[in-house]
């Protein structure tokens, strides 16, 4: 007759055996009679503990609720494609790639599976994210997505202060940006700017040049041009943008911060309907 020693002895065997089957995914084989009534109990026991003390892979990967801890302010870097920052500490999320002066006002939205969505403001999906956390980027070049890594904390994604002064300095500037694309005269104008409105302002021009000489760099695009003479920066509620003949009308609001003025995506829609 086997000691009571004996018998613990061998079912902590058992146990152990158990521990590494479930460590490398075998499967373990039949516990001995004499102990079969002893494990079901202590195996209870031992599953109890090991799922309340130690982190499943699930959580070591994307923290106990199943989501990625990334910071609210946090840079990525995609699998073959462009870096970026993402800010979430705001009403809006917000993107700049690296080597990039825009930044993108994104809108989430749901979609199947818990994913959510996140899309600039001519509809095209830029970013999605699981609902474990993992996040694909979503480029023209790649249109298949880019699997992406947080590489650490950032900083908040701000626009470049103005002055009046300043920004009739980086307006000048910018009116010889775009007419160099153009290959063309361009006039730049904006009326009851102050010293509060003259970031979004500044970033408007910036952004619709910018969306003037990527369209400039084809020939499709650079006859879409032919014509037009100048940029009015108009305050409004909400971002715009439309030509009338020799006009580019941007419409800015103040108040939306990055989200109030319309990307370079979509100026360069609005000169090529």
């Amino acid at each position: 007759m086997a000691s009571p020693m004996l018998d613990r002895v061998r079912i902590i065997a058992a146990l152990a055996a158990m521990a590494v089957a479930c460590q490398c995914g075998g499967w373990l084989a039949p516990a001995p009679a004499y102990a079969r009534d002893r494990l079901v109990e202590i195996r209870a026991t031992f599953v109890l503990s090991i799922s309340q003390d130690s982190p499943s892979f699930r959580d070591r990967l994307f923290g106990r609720d199943g989501r990625d801890e990334a910071p609210a302010v946090a840079r990525f870097t995609s699998q073959g494609g462009p870096a970026f920052t993402l800010d979430q500490s705001g009403a809006r999320p917000l993107l700049r790639f690296d080597g990039s002066n825009e930044i993108w006002a994104l809108r989430p939205s749901a979609g199947v599976r818990g994913d959510v969505y996140y899309r600039n403001d001519v509809g095209e999906v830029v970013l999605r994210q699981t609902r474990l956390g993992g996040l694909t980027l979503y480029t023209r070049q790649s249109p298949g997505g880019l699997p992406c890594a947080v590489a650490g904390a950032a900083r908040p994604l701000r626009m470049q202060d103005h002055s009046v002064t300043s920004l009739f300095r980086h307006m000048l500037r910018e009116t010889a940006r775009g007419g160099s694309a153009m290959e063309d005269r361009l006039f730049i104008e904006a009326q009851e700017v102050s010293d509060e409105s003259a970031a979004i302002v500044g970033d408007a021009v910036t952004v619709a040049v910018d969306g003037i000489v990527r369209l400039a760099q084809t020939q499709t695009g650079h006859e879409r041009l032919n014509g037009l003479r100048e940029i009015q920066i108009v305050f409004g509620s909400s971002p715009g943008v439309s030509r009338t003949g020799s006009r580019l009308i941007i419409t800015v609001a103040p108040r939306l911060g990055p989200a109030g003025r319309p990307s370079s995506a979509r100026v360069m829609r609005a000169l090529m309907p």
